[in-house]
């Protein structure tokens, strides 16, 4: 067998002898190591066509193998008046060619269409490699405004950051999220959003929501503000499974270390007023409020005395600085506090400022 022959058959402008050359070939050649390997020598010449089909090699090879000799060729050429190119027109042909065999190619396009969707699927995956990502990050001190390749317009709250595709392909919208986003998704009801957000993942078609993940914490909180989001995560087989279809007003908390949902019913907008520059509290427990505050002015917060565990916060804040909010928290509650000044790492590099919160006792 030479190449140039091969070559006639992928084309449909074998002879009736070069056919029975080549499908005699199949029967006898195709399976060995020097077979191989011309056929994948001529594959990799083959044009370029759209396929997102995956094959493999061997199993389509195989099914040539057993399916394709030469009596059962000769009938169906003579079913198809001795024309497979215009194949398509002959629908009986197609159609005894389907009950009788129930093949996935005709005898003498099988191979070229075989050789084709490898080539394709090959490209298909150099086509994921080379998709294009854009990463956005929101600085300590900042809250930063995205708009998507599809009109959908993300916040990003303080120290947070969004991957996302420079354009949206396939069948679904996702993104990537590390800390807290507020997100505003564009509609459409064949391509879902979504947000992986460590653990978990939220889709959702056409909706506001907030998600908190940032990773140095045990939860990650989803508070859905309108339409309707489905929690998801991954199993080892890459199949999403559903945790939890939230309504709006819903608040899902999920925990880490367990695996575990919880919802309550949001009766405030605590949960995403920052993304209007508001930090709000609502008897909102003494660790937590550490937490926010410790992010929202990128400074490192420790409590001294275990009894602050104890107490709740309620205050809401816009443009008060740190100073400001720490002098109110004494006011208003039995703490102390202490701030030490930033000390420089290298040239132009400044640790956090930290701060130690005492239970004031008298």
């Amino acid at each position: 067998m030479n190449e140039e022959l091969l070559k006639k058959y992928c084309s449909n402008c074998c002879t009736e002898v070069e056919l029975s050359s080549v499908l005699a070939w199949f029967e006898d050649s195709a399976k060995t190591a020097e077979g191989k390997s011309l056929l994948f020598e001529i594959w990799d010449k083959l044009p370029d066509e759209d396929s997102n089909h995956k094959t493999d090699f061997d199993l389509l090879l195989g099914r040539i193998h057993h399916e394709i000799n030469l009596t059962q060729s000769k009938k169906l050429l003579q079913i198809s008046d001795q024309n497979l190119i215009i194949y398509k027109r002959r629908e009986n042909f197609v159609k005894f060619f389907m009950k009788a065999a129930a093949l996935l190619l005709l005898p003498a396009l099988g191979f070229g269409i075989f050789m084709s969707v490898k080539y394709q699927s090959a490209k298909h995956v150099q086509a994921s490699v080379n998709q294009v990502y854009n990463e956005v990050f929101s600085s300590v001190d900042a809250i930063t405004k995205v708009t998507l390749p599809d009109g959908s317009n993300v916040w990003l709250n303080h120290g947070s950051s969004l991957k996302y595709p420079a354009m949206f392909r396939g069948n679904n919208r996702m993104v990537e999220l590390n800390g807290e986003g507020y997100f505003e998704v564009v509609h459409n009801s064949k391509i879902p959003f979504i947000v992986k957000a460590g653990e978990i993942q939220v889709l959702a078609r056409g909706t506001t929501f907030n998600i908190m993940a940032y990773p140095d914490e045990d939860k990650i909180e989803t508070s859905l503000i309108n339409g309707r989001v489905e929690l998801q995560r991954t199993k080892p087989d890459g199949k999403p499974i559903t945790l939890l279809k939230m309504k709006p007003a819903d608040l899902a908390i999920f925990q880490k270390s367990n695996n575990e949902i919880s919802t309550r019913t949001i009766a405030d907008e605590r949960y995403f007023a920052w993304k209007d520059g508001k930090l709000v509290f609502n008897k909102e427990p003494m660790g937590e409020v550490v937490e926010k505050l410790s992010r929202w002015f990128n400074v490192e917060i420790q409590i001294k005395d275990p009894e602050l565990l104890d107490l709740t916060y309620t205050a809401t804040f816009v443009n008060e600085t740190f100073p400001q909010v720490m002098e109110l928290m004494a006011l208003v509650s039995p703490v102390s506090y202490s701030i030490s000044n930033r000390q420089m790492i290298s040239p132009g590099t400044f640790s956090k400022r930290k701060v130690v919160l005492y239970y004031r006792r008298n």
